[in-house]
């Protein structure tokens, strides 16, 4: 892997000179480019899950215990949003000692790692969660409570941020390298790192797509016996409806979720294991980067396109913030304001 990381000292008589103030690292045109590539996808990341939150703030039916995974997801979401996004663009687009140097760039970098693990964390707690409510759905209610979800949430938070804090309390031995230019390479310990994750988000993958069989699996079971003891009554049916588009929506997540890590898998590995250029290193990065960055966007669209609360819970808000026209409480009304309580 050819990524910069060259030594530096403040009284260097080296023809390299690193600049002390801050400066683009691309030209004017390719920096006002890259931000406007990625405006859209941070304004799509920040309404939307804050669309998620709304709703469920607004909307009852939304207020259950087996939503609160996901509207935690929604907060970690909009913090990549106001927080991870831009400070990666800052390390992207600017050359400057505290976004260059070896000692002080990892800070940078440290809220897309604690966001990113949380997504995975959250993720993986989401399957088990309905996991748990298909194949114990009576003693589901005893097992998943509020406070031991809440418990569960705190724990997600504490262990990501723990861990991708580590490496702050053991020090690159050669903090004084710059790290933006293109003839280096990374120590033992980077590349070490860089195979872990890229291995790890493909086994947590696998780990959610086996959890959606088992819950397939045992989904079908439920419909088999439903239609030998009962005439699948409208309420059956409804109740059998409602349990596949759970399944179909966290699914959906999933794979979603999938499409748009496994960049940053091969990211990974072409960093490692790859002669480069700084160009091509700059385009992997970036492409992976947006991709991952995407999938905070996509997670409510999902929500409102396959869950029907959800899509309610969307309609009240925008009535709310004036987007939409209230309607009359005759009819068939699945979002008027009298939802909100």
């Amino acid at each position: 892997m050819t990524y910069t990381i060259s030594p530096w000292t403040p009284n260097s008589t080296s023809d390299q000179l690193y600049p002390t103030d801050v400066t683009l690292r691309f030209s004017t045109y390719t920096t006002v480019v890259y931000i406007v590539i990625y405006l859209p996808l941070w304004f799509c990341i920040v309404f939307g899950n804050v669309l998620v939150v709304c709703a469920f703030w607004y909307y009852r039916e939304l207020r259950k215990v087996q939503n609160y995974l996901l509207i935690s997801l929604a907060v970690t979401d909009i913090l990549t949003g106001i927080i991870a996004l831009p400070v990666m663009l800052v390390v992207r687009l600017l050359n400057s000692p505290l976004t260059c140097f070896a000692s002080t760039r990892f800070n940078f970098l440290l809220p897309t790692i604690v966001f990113s693990g949380s997504s995975i964390s959250h993720l993986i707690a989401i399957a088990v969660d309905r996991c748990f409510s298909l194949t114990w759905p009576l003693k589901y209610p005893r097992l998943v409570t509020a406070r031991r979800v809440i418990v569960v949430i705190a724990i997600i938070w504490m262990i990501n941020t723990t861990l991708a804090c580590l490496p702050l309390y053991y020090p690159n031995p050669e903090i004084d390298q710059w790290v933006c230019a293109g003839n280096g390479t990374y120590n033992t310990e980077a590349n070490v790192i860089f195979l872990f994750i890229t291995f790890s988000l493909p086994f947590f993958v696998l780990c959610l797509i086996v959890l959606y069989a088992i819950m397939l699996r045992v989904a079908f079971k439920h419909i088999k016996k439903r239609r030998e003891l009962t005439n699948h009554t409208d309420d059956t049916a409804r109740d059998a409806e409602s349990r596949w588009r759970g399944i179909i929506t966290m699914a959906v997540v999933v794979g979603a979720f999938a499409a748009c890590w496994i960049p940053t898998t091969l990211k990974n590995c072409y960093e490692t294991f790859a002669t480069t250029t700084e160009k091509k290193l700059i385009t992997v990065q970036t492409f992976s980067e947006y991709a991952s960055f995407a999938n905070s966007m996509i997670n409510p669209i999902i929500y409102g396109y396959l869950n029907q609360n959800f899509k309610i819970g969307f309609r009240i808000v925008l009535t709310v913030w004036g987007c939409l026209k209230a309607k009359g409480t005759s009819g068939n009304n699945h979002f008027s304001l009298s939802e909100r309580s």
